[in-house]
């Protein structure tokens, strides 16, 4: 999208930065470095399934607070999310992660499960900010995990994007058959514009521009920290 706003072509420089080096971090490294088996490859589609359930969660608490023209956008972002697109033949990203599991042999009942301690602290972590801090700051919060895994920002791919191409290297599931994985290396590219758009004309000023910064920082943190206690588990995972 074109910037006409000098704070949004600050903010798209920072974020991406912010975005990129996380990669460099000790958590993602591990994550990404893990040899796949498909049980392990199980367990992290299981926990991810509550992880984009709570995404909702965040979504809807997020745009009950923000202005009118927010709501619109978190509206347009999620209807997607939440129904699918019949015009693309694409389903509800819940039931693209379901589908994902049956490739390394889960059943829909596998995921009727309560997820492990780490999601339940990093979700319940990600709600706290999108019901309590500053609208803005929790929009930042949700927007930042869009953009780290956006491939028009990240060098190398997103999350989405590596650990797809993982599963077809040390799987050989090719990424055709990855609907989840396939999905979001392909959507998430035109999602990391939300926070971008809004801040075309809510961004204006340095004390805001630290909201959204705050708010990035703090949703990619708890990312990075759930990545990591997913591969300590997956570790344990013969």
């Amino acid at each position: 999208m074109k910037k006409k706003n000098p704070w949004v072509k600050r903010l798209f420089r920072d974020l991406s930065v912010m975005g990129n080096d996380v990669f460099k971090s000790r958590e993602y490294k591990h994550f990404l470095s893990n040899r796949l088996s498909r049980k392990r490859a199980a367990y992290y589609i299981f926990e991810r399934s509550h992880f984009h359930l709570n995404r909702r969660q965040c979504w809807a608490l997020v745009q009950a607070r923000a202005p009118f023209d927010i709501k619109q956008l978190i509206w347009a972002h999620e209807m997607e999310e939440l129904q699918g697109d019949k015009n693309r033949g694409v389903e509800n990203h819940w039931v693209l992660g379901m589908k994902e599991g049956e490739v390394v042999g889960m059943k829909p009942k596998d995921f009727k499960k309560l997820p492990g301690e780490p999601t339940l602290i990093c979700t319940s972590a990600w709600s706290y900010i999108a019901e309590h801090a500053h609208w803005l700051e929790a929009l930042a919060s949700s927007c930042m995990l869009e953009i780290a895994n956006s491939d028009g920002i990240i060098r190398g791919g997103g999350i989405a994007n590596r650990f797809g191409k993982k599963m077809q290297r040390e799987l050989n599931i090719p990424l055709n058959k990855q609907p989840s994985n396939k999905e979001h290396m392909e959507v998430d590219i035109v999602h990391a514009n939300l926070l971008f758009e809004a801040a075309e004309t809510h961004l204006t000023s340095k004390e805001e521009h630290k909201l959204v910064m705050s708010g990035a920082s703090k949703g990619l943190s708890i990312y990075k920290t759930w990545l990591g206690l997913m591969a300590m588990e997956m570790e344990k995972i013969n």
